[in-house]
């Protein structure tokens, strides 16, 4: 079976269009500058910085970077360090700029099969393909997910989110 963007459409109820947005792929959004944006999503627009560090950021940035590097395309590696596709991601979402998601998980899946710091987090989209063209998957073995995969409250306290 051939993965069309009508089959993409039909499973995941994502339509193929929007910017192709990522690392060196900034055409459509011109605007984008990371520098630029970094410093306006700071809460202390005078901090001096070296790094692009989650912690400094205001609320709606700072937890845009953490649905992004847990949830849409994570990464084993330090998620309290945004990365350039990160700030990319926020900008668009911060802006309403529409992305098209199936060209991110798209390469985030061709990402995470050759670098193993990047995972594969679309269990229920793959489970929705196989639904789909009908694969029977009853009996199949179920992993639960594991305590390492949620976010406790001491992460999010690392992440700087705290009750006021």
């Amino acid at each position: 079976m051939m993965i069309t963007h009508a089959v993409w459409n039909n499973v995941t109820g994502l339509e193929h269009n929007g910017f192709k947005v990522g690392k060196g792929n900034t055409i459509e959004i011109s605007e984008f500058n990371k520098m630029q944006f970094y410093c306006s999503c700071l809460k202390d627009q005078n901090t001096p910085f070296n790094r692009f560090h989650v912690g400094n950021l205001k609320l709606t940035p700072r937890f845009l970077a953490y649905i992004i590097a847990w949830q849409l395309t994570p990464r084993k590696s330090n998620h309290a360090m945004l990365i350039e596709e990160d700030l990319i991601l926020i900008y668009c979402l911060m802006n309403k700029i529409k992305v098209n998601w199936i060209y991110v998980m798209k390469e985030h899946k061709i990402k995470s099969k050759r670098l193993v710091d990047y995972k594969f987090p679309f269990a229920v989209v793959v489970s929705k393909f196989l639904e789909y063209v009908e694969v029977d998957v009853k009996d199949d073995l179920i992993e639960n997910i594991k305590s390492g995969s949620e976010i406790d409250c001491s992460t999010l306290v690392k992440m700087g989110f705290s009750k006021s």
